[in-house]
């Protein structure tokens, strides 16, 4: 039996530069599928009821002629940015994949758990289901999957005999990281244990490793892929592709090519030095994920201090233009039991430091 080629990437924004298509540069590379997947971070609307974030992503309606043409069969809608332009925005958004012949995941109007989607290629089925974290509430009429372990995994065991394997996607862990958290990876490792075949995750905005756990396979973040870089500290301008393919069995083989996002925020095959210093790092993280190394003491000395000034960045960009709510609501995050984790996180990393001379 022919296999059915999965290809999968991260965050896409649709956010262009200097007029260029932002698949132009990749094309040929995406076309090479059965079935291409990715998480879309951005509505599909510019009207709607704007969100009170710092970072509200929204893109003429238009913009979704460049995910036909790049060839997307299948985007998730489950992130935090999906209800940027509330119901209006969300709904619009639906339509504009709809009308396009593009299936989505992890949203659904009305009230009920969006479910799962059931796609059939050279006789195998696949299942997608998609969920993210963070605290919101998606309005009346409008739903988002949550990502809740029991739910999940009910959702798996519902979908298991419509189909041969199961595909989910999670839009979760924390920005500007590297590594998934100890939770996270014993999450995944869950999802597999209980009927899901592949994890593709993405939001950290950074690639992170990827782990073969037993007859399965866990991308913990796919990195950003068609997105504006300069809006980040770092500039993070690598992220990948993962080929997958499936037989009736499992998963036959996977690959990944990395790809690095240019100045106008298209990607494109890394090449020459520049693609042996990503697949290096992907390599890298993957090892330390798959050694065991990722524990929790460590993680949160390893993000902690990112972590804080990134958020209290935004705080302040919140409290600046709304002034009283953000504030309490700031007030309150930075007794959170996660911030007092990286509080002891930062000490510690600051600790070790100044014993080795400055050197983490």
């Amino acid at each position: 039996m022919t296999p059915v080629r999965l290809r999968a990437v991260g965050d896409v924004l649709l956010w262009i530069r200097n007029d260029k298509k932002p698949f132009a540069r990749i094309q040929h590379e995406l076309r090479q599928k059965d079935l291409l997947f990715g998480n879309l971070e951005t509505v599909l609307s510019e009207s709607g009821t704007e969100s009170r974030k710092r970072w509200v992503n929204t893109t003429p309606p238009e913009a979704g002629g460049f995910l036909k043409d790049a060839g997307f069969d299948i985007l998730s809608v489950a992130n935090n940015h999906t209800l940027d332009m509330g119901r209006e925005g969300f709904e619009k958004t639906l339509e504009g994949l709809e009308t396009r012949g593009i299936a989505y995941i992890g949203g659904a109007r009305g009230d009920e758990n969006p479910g799962g989607l059931v796609v059939e290629h050279n006789g195998i089925r696949l299942g997608f289901l998609g969920y993210t974290s963070g605290r919101f509430r998606s309005p009346p009429g409008v739903t988002v999957g949550k990502l809740k372990k029991k739910a999940i995994i009910n959702d798996i065991r519902a979908l298991k005999d419509q189909c041969d394997h199961i595909v989910v996607s999670l839009h979760w862990g924390i920005e500007n990281t590297y590594y998934p958290s100890p939770s996270q990876v014993r999450l995944a490792h869950a999802l597999i244990d209980n009927g899901a075949t592949l994890v593709l995750g993405h939001h950290s905005h950074t690639i992170q490793g990827l782990e073969r756990y037993k007859d399965g396979l866990i991308a913990y973040s796919l990195g950003n892929f068609q997105f504006d870089t300069e809006i980040f500290k770092e500039k993070i301008n690598s992220t990948m592709i993962l080929s997958v393919d499936f037989d009736r069995h499992g998963i036959r083989d996977y690959t990944v090519t990395p790809c690095v996002i240019n100045s106008d925020f298209q990607p494109e095959v890394a090449e020459g030095r520049t693609r042996e210093l990503v697949q290096r790092w992907i390599t890298k993280c993957s090892d330390r994920v798959q050694s065991g190394e990722v524990t929790r003491k460590w993680w949160f000395e390893e993000i902690g201090e990112d972590y804080l000034a990134y958020n209290l960045e935004s705080y302040r960009y919140r409290i600046r233009q709304h002034g009283l709510a953000p504030l309490i609501e700031c007030g309150v995050w930075l007794v959170t039991p996660f911030c007092l984790n990286c509080y002891a996180g930062l000490i510690r990393r600051r600790l070790r430091q100044q014993h080795t001379g400055g050197h983490a």
